[in-house]
């Protein structure tokens, strides 16, 4: 009987842990079975987003964002009050890409990217500097980088580890370019 109750217990846990994803090997790099896919949608600034979903998932092995689906991140274009993100979770986001940031000299593909970086669950740095995807704005419109640097790529591949939902990793809130 007890050799029966130890089989059933492994076949349960090798289920429980083929579910959420977690493998028994150890290996330094993630495997390509292990990224979260979010979805998205653009609305406006559509080859922008499309774009900066290359950038995201070029540096992040763990997430994988992919247009269409059940899109937890939503992309539309505005006329007024900046440029922001309304976060719901790791993941999970709507953005406003303000016209008026861009028609100031402000990069559309640096913006996209920037508020893509909030709905994966990244705050504002305001830091000035350009290295930096998540200073926005504050880097000045003659900045024209779009990609994460290395901290805010690993910090985003640690939000997506083991493809968990991550919804309490950060406080939802409001970020808008200043």
């Amino acid at each position: 009987m007890n050799r029966k109750f130890a089989r059933l217990a492994l076949g349960v846990l090798t289920t429980a842990l083929a579910l959420v994803g977690t493998s028994t090997a150890t290996s330094a790099a993630p495997t390509a079975a292990a990224a979260r896919t979010v979805y998205y949608s653009a609305s406006g600034y559509s080859a922008e987003a499309d774009q900066a979903a290359q950038i995201w998932n070029s540096r992040v092995p763990n997430l994988r964002l992919v247009r269409g689906g059940n899109a937890t991140i939503r992309i539309a274009a505005t006329n007024g009050g900046g440029s922001r993100a309304y976060p719901c979770g790791t993941g999970c986001a709507t953005i406003y890409i303000d016209n008026r940031d861009v028609q100031a000299g402000n990069y559309a593909l640096r913006i996209v990217a920037h508020e893509i970086g909030h709905g994966l669950g990244l705050p504002d740095t305001y830091n000035g500097i350009c290295s930096y995807l998540m200073s926005g704005g504050s880097a000045g419109t003659s900045c024209r980088n779009t990609n994460p640097n290395a901290q805010e790529a690993n910090r985003v591949n640690q939000l997506f580890a083991g493809g968990f939902l991550a919804t309490e990793a950060g406080t939802p809130g409001v970020y808008a370019r200043s």
